[in-house]
């Protein structure tokens, strides 16, 4: 058969079905010719019963191409050609075209099965070839595009196609399909570290190559026993990043992922792993006796100072001797952060929340009065640090929106306003106000916001006054003295009071022994269990009255020096005995939801570690984001 036009030898043509027309022979020839004649007839009636129908003379035609299967649904199997027909050699059937795929979104799409290989024409007349190899068919499948963070899986590769029916070799198997998922977590970041924080082993460094742009980025960690936390989102912008983990105990392992989020998508980066470094020596750990997480306020930890102090006794020796340590404590008593300088003997007991941006105040001043007095300016992780000398600062601090600080000085005994921009002026004079015989010496700066004034308390005189802050008057005295406002209880008086506020419904609020009890320097060092009260007043300005509007004298601890009470939002009460080393979080009827004591294990339990002020908070990402705006 001629290849292209199936066309056969020239001592052969086509005529009816089954019929041979042969030349005329001679003689010679007659005997073998017949005897050829025999044999050929013999091997077409063999090869006839092998052919199908009675029209195997034309030429076989190969089997059209399989079909691929629809394009999209990447589930068809494409299906092999056909077996070419007729008595002489057909062409091998085309190779079916692979199924294409497209994976739904979010899984890979699955390959398309190959096109099986066309089955080979039969075999006909001299020279019949087999038909040729089918090729399988390709079954590369499109990748899935990815859904919100997860890889599509990959398309699965072609089946091989099959042989012809005669002769024809296996199809190739299609390639397998690529990975699916437009974008994941990992695409964006890369060169991510996490290290210990060099001063604060409970805080963990992370820090990374932005390779893509995303609309911003923060980190996602948790670890065993506590639940998922977030640091704060930044704008994802491509460059090196330095984020924080913050909120961990320490020596604790976490899990990290840094998370993009992009067109409203979040992309997790795979999980990487750190472990807080254990606390310094020395350093007090508070124990945890009780925490009703259903009567409690919701915020998860408390900022507070505390001694290492010696305690165990009832006078200044066991006191003001040690390092100041501040602190951020969950609601286990596990310390997730802190600070302490070591390298001096300054009293730090009345650290502040900055109101003008997202850092910290810490006061510094000696014990003893000589060296260098000044406040500490500083985010949690230390980015953002600032010392500002504050000559002859006294005890307390206190600080307002715009950034001014507010403190007292010794031995002048003024109220002083220290602007952000450096400026200092004297907001109010005590011995020119209460007069000279007046021992001026106060323990408490607070700012009322509400009212714009200034509360201090002098202990020894058992008195508290409220000062304008602009102007300097005297808005309000209360306890002792000419011109106070007068107590709707009869008999009563502060003993000894400490840390006297004005609260965020306008109540006045002081830590305070009970009237009779701890009087004065040498009373307050004679402790009497129950003897000591958290008090609420109302204040009616028009009769000049204090109005009793809750105390709470349960507990049996004594501060002989510091202690507080403050107002919490979800309405409980927040206060702590100072030298006695106990906080509470009460509730208006009384409970104790969180009980907090460091201990001293030896000397009288009336005198353990003293703390100092104490809040909850419930971001701490709010201390660490950056300095005065």
């Amino acid at each position: 058969m001629h290849p292209q036009s199936g066309r056969r030898d020239s001592h052969v043509c086509c005529g009816g079905a089954g019929s041979w027309n042969l030349a005329p022979l001679n003689e010679s020839e007659d005997i073998v010719t017949k005897a050829m004649v025999k044999l050929s007839a013999l091997a077409f009636l063999t090869l006839a019963a092998c052919v199908p129908d009675d029209k195997g003379i034309s030429t076989g035609t190969g089997g059209a191409s399989g079909t691929g299967a629809t394009a999209g649904t990447g589930t068809a199997t494409g299906s092999g050609g056909s077996a070419g027909t007729g008595q002489s050699t057909g062409s091998a059937g085309t190779t079916g075209a692979a199924g294409s795929t497209s994976g739904a979104a979010g899984s890979g799409g699955t390959a398309g099965i190959g096109g099986s290989t066309g089955a080979a024409g039969s075999s006909g007349g001299r020279g019949g070839s087999g038909g040729s190899t089918g090729t399988g068919g390709s079954g590369t499948g499109q990748a899935g595009r990815g859904g919100a963070g997860a890889s599509g899986s990959s398309g699965r590769g072609g089946s091989s196609g099959g042989g012809g029916a005669r002769g024809g070799t296996g199809g190739t198997g299609g390639m397998a399909g690529g990975t699916g998922g437009a974008a994941n977590g990992d695409d964006f970041v890369s060169n991510v570290s996490i290290t210990v924080h060099p001063q604060t082993t409970t805080i963990l460094v992370v820090t990374w190559t932005q390779a893509k742009v995303s609309d911003q980025v923060s980190l996602e960690f948790t670890f065993t026993g506590g639940s998922v936390m977030t640091s704060r989102a930044v704008a994802g912008a491509t460059g090196m990043h330095r984020d924080v983990v913050l909120g961990v105990p320490s020596s604790t392992a976490i899990t990290v992922r840094i998370v993009n989020k992009l067109g409203g998508v979040d992309y997790k980066t795979k999980d990487y792993t750190g472990t807080t470094g254990a606390l310094p020596t020395g350093m007090p750990k508070p124990t945890v006796s009780m925490y009703d997480a259903t009567l409690a306020s919701p915020d998860r930890w408390m900022f507070g100072a505390v001694e290492n102090s010696k305690g165990g006794c009832n006078n200044i020796s066991c006191y003001y001797t040690q390092i100041f340590w501040l602190y951020i404590i969950d609601r286990q008593g596990r310390v997730v952060w802190y600070y302490a300088d070591g390298t001096s003997d300054a009293t730090s007991s009345f650290q502040r929340i900055a109101k003008d941006g997202e850092y910290i105040w810490i006061e510094r001043r000696p014990f003893g009065g000589s060296g260098t007095h000044s406040v500490l300016k500083m985010t949690l992780d230390r980015q953002y640090s600032q010392v500002v000398q504050v000559p002859n600062l006294s005890d307390c601090i206190d600080v307002t929106t715009d950034g001014s600080l507010l403190y007292d000085t010794d031995p002048q005994w003024q109220l002083h306003e220290l602007t952000k921009a450096g400026t200092d002026r004297v907001i109010w004079d005590c011995p020119k106000t209460m007069g000279t015989n007046f021992e001026c010496y106060s323990n408490t700066v607070n700012w009322d916001p509400a009212s714009d004034s200034v509360v201090m308390s002098f202990p020894s005189e058992g008195t508290v006054v409220q000062i304008d802050r602009k102007t300097g008057a005297l808005v309000g005295r209360y306890g002792a003295g000419s011109g106070a406002y007068t107590f709707d209880q009869p008999n009563w008086k502060f003993e000894f009071q400490h840390f006297a506020n004005i609260s965020s419904r306008g109540t006045l609020m002081v830590s305070s022994h009970l009237p009779g009890y701890g009087d004065g320097d040498s009373g307050t060092m004679m402790p009497v269990a129950g003897k000591h009260s958290f008090q609420e007043w109302t204040i009616d300005r028009t009769n000049k009255k204090l109005i009793q509007k809750w105390i709470y004298s349960d507990g049996q601890e004594w501060p002989m020096y510091k202690g507080m009470v403050i107002l919490l939002p979800n309405g409980n009460y927040l206060g702590n005995y100072g030298t006695g080393g106990v906080i509470r979080e009460i509730t208006p009827d009384k409970k104790t939801v969180f009980y907090v004591k460091f201990d001293v294990t030896t000397g009288d339990d009336f005198f353990n570690k003293m703390v100092g002020n104490n809040v909850l908070i419930n971001d701490l990402y709010a201390l660490n984001g950056g300095g005065p705006k």
